[in-house]
């Protein structure tokens, strides 16, 4: 290989003229890294556990939002209930109110006392709270005569209605 070498040196050199300077080398090539042939990895092994380890995160993912469905649709049912529950309480309520007041009304009030004996008094007194003062004179109040009703199985004896 020297020879070759040699030969192609002298005549690459005849070729050129020579200038007195010395020529130019080219850089070196970086050496060649060592080959060596390697296995292939198993990739069948690794593309089956991602395909298993997917679908159960998509099954778990879907058990979940059925869970929290079944969750919600619960607490929409347990709402309703509760709603007619609460208009069924406040009907209710109105309802007695509107008892209380037509009992508290005046002329209810008046149709009680008088179904109790009480009658309308026509004197008043007051009594003044700070230092315990009767104010006005208070008598007793007189029952009214009951009026006399004639019917015509009596012939005309007079009857009392109350």
């Amino acid at each position: 290989m020297s020879h070759s070498l040699a030969a192609a040196t002298s005549r690459g050199a005849a070729r050129r003229p020579t200038t007195g300077r010395t020529p130019a080398r080219a850089p070196a090539r970086p050496p060649r890294p060592a080959l060596r042939v390697v296995q292939a990895p198993a990739a069948q092994r690794g593309r089956t556990a991602l395909v298993v380890c997917s679908l159960l995160i998509l099954g778990a993912g879907l058990l979940t939002l059925l869970l929290i469905n079944t969750a919600l649709a619960q607490g929409s049912f347990r709402l309703h209930d509760l709603q007619a529950t609460s208009d069924r309480l406040t009907d209710t309520q109105q309802a007695l109110r509107e008892s209380i007041d037509a009992a508290a009304a005046p002329q209810r009030l008046a149709e009680q006392a008088r179904a109790l004996g009480m009658v309308p008094s026509e004197s008043s007194a007051f009594i003044r709270l700070s230092d315990g003062k009767v104010l006005g004179v208070a008598e007793p109040a007189k029952r009214p005569d009951r009026p006399t009703v004639a019917t015509p199985a009596t012939s005309g004896a007079a009857t009392s209605t109350r």
